[in-house]
């Protein structure tokens, strides 16, 4: 259609298929033909396309929505193409008008950054009822004794309701890169036209406010050329799949028989085809897997963009549909996590023999530094001796006396006095500082972080009204405001 100029003769066949982006344009097709209408609206507001002509190829336009257009002819090369050559048929005084001012360059560019808006707020959702589901788990397993570890040793006697608030706190901070990104995003690029703009006194502003852009982007050249945005968006669906990796990591040793710390249910596990004893935390398995694929999309979106001057390239058509599976992957992962957690069970017994002495000895160390004035150091190296003499079986009265002569404590402390110092619910009762596993302190932080679950439903609220009620509007649909 655009070929007739320059170049003769017809884009070989295998050539057309091997290069057009239609199999993957699907995604953006909506917000292409929501960019065509805008075009057609700002023509019409510079007198260069009459009003009768306009109303009529916007109509046609927003048939297309209900009735998209097929994406299957080879002989196109894109998306943009189909959508030009369908509204030529129907009024072709427009379609002859539509690259007036505007590139596939930058119609692409804002289509792009219009459907990934909605994505974000999408994803940002999922989040959202994702950390709602581990808040409701911390709450319910606030008291409940779990251990905490480092270097997978046990360190220290927690609860599993402060390790499922760890995690929700990590997905809080996610929030507010899904947002950071959204903002970035909210810019558009229509009226760049190819690469410097265009001699055609577009009205560049109110073309955004037409498609729910906050405002215009700042330079044709980064507009039309540069997929950052993309891999910014990419390197956030990353950090949250890293998230749910490391949490399935957990699920899946935990409910190893070798920890037994907590049990999976039956609806997400499965057994083996000649193995009958076996119950496998499949969900979390496959789960755990998908940080590397999405890392994977991240670097390919990056090496894509490596060695590419400035200006459009074609190399970037190749970037787009990675950031569309990358939602995908994210979003059914974070949907079949939350309906696992609240499932979950937590083995109290055998949590409760994790955390006994002498996994909270620091209490003891602490205790004598804090109330009978030893140094820490000596404190610790006193402490550290009587728990190898609690893994030798070798702590007796005798053994414990013998221990605090060589190591000078003065304290009036008794065998007995210590081991109550260890006992896992009085330990994490003894945490005083906000933010640790002290069951009232993990309750109290559960209701803040409700509360900031709140206000980010309230920014998806604010921002998905926005965009729908100016897309509704171009979609020619009466807008009725959501209670």
């Amino acid at each position: 259609m655009h070929r007739k100029g320059r170049i003769e003769r017809e884009l070989d066949v295998d050539a057309a298929r091997y290069t057009s982006s239609l199999h993957f344009d699907k995604e953006i097709l909506e917000s292409v033909i929501l960019v065509n209408i805008t075009h057609v609206k700002l023509l019409e507001k510079m007198g260069i396309i009459p009003s009768d002509l306009a109303e009529k190829a916007e109509r046609y336009l927003q048939e297309m929505l209900t009735k998209p257009p097929s994406l299957d002819d080879p002989k196109y090369e894109d998306v943009h193409m189909v959508i030009e050559a369908e509204l030529t048929k129907y009024v072709p005084q427009i379609g002859a008008l539509l690259a007036l001012g505007k590139s596939r360059n930058d119609a692409v560019a804002t289509a792009i950054r219009l459907r990934l808006k909605e994505r974000l707020l999408n994803i940002h959702e999922c989040c959202v009822t994702f950390c709602e589901a581990l808040l409701r788990k911390a709450l319910e397993e606030s008291e409940t004794i779990f251990p905490v570890y480092t270097h997978l040793q046990r360190a220290a006697p927690a609860t599993f309701g402060f390790v499922m608030h760890s995690y929700a706190i990590r997905f809080l901070k996610a929030l507010q890169h899904v947002k950071m990104i959204y903002e970035l995003v909210d810019e558009s690029p229509l009226g760049s036209a190819a690469v410097a703009g265009t001699s055609v006194p577009l009205d560049r502003e109110y073309a955004a406010s037409l498609l729910g852009f906050s405002k215009v982007s700042q330079n044709a050249l980064e507009s039309t050329a540069s997929r950052d945005f993309i891999i910014e968006a990419l390197s956030c669906l990353s950090i949250i799949a890293l998230i749910l990796s490391s949490l399935s990591e957990e699920f899946v040793v935990f409910s190893s028989e070798e920890f037994g710390l907590i049990e999976f249910p039956e609806e997400f596990s499965a057994t083996s085809s000649i193995m009958p004893q076996k119950r496998n935390p499949v969900v979390a398995e496959i789960a755990r897997t998908k940080v590397s694929e999405l890392l994977g999309l991240l670097t390919s979106a990056i090496t894509m963009s490596a060695r590419q001057v400035s200006g459009y390239n074609l190399d970037l058509q190749q970037i787009t549909p990675k950031l569309w599976q990358a939602f995908e992957i994210v979003e059914e992962t974070l949907h079949v996590m939350a309906k696992l957690i609240p499932n979950l069970k937590v083995n109290k017994d055998r949590c409760m023999a994790a955390c006994s002495p002498p996994t909270g000895i620091v209490e003891v160390a602490n205790n004598l530094s804090l109330k009978y004035g030893v140094p820490f150091r000596n404190a610790h190296a006193f402490a550290g001796r009587i728990s190898k003499l609690m893994y030798e079986g070798n702590l007796d009265e005798a053994s414990f006396q013998k221990t605090k002569a060589e190591f000078s404590i003065d304290a009036p402390l008794t065998l007995e006095d210590v081991m109550k110092l260890m006992e896992p619910a009085r330990v994490v009762r003894s945490y005083t500082t906000f933010g640790s596993a002290n069951p009232e302190l993990v309750k109290r932080a559960v209701e803040n972080a409700m509360r900031d679950l709140e206000d980010e439903k309230r920014w998806t609220r604010n921002k998905k009204t926005s965009l729908e009620f100016a897309l509704n509007k171009l979609k020619g649909r009466d807008w009725v405001q959501k209670v």
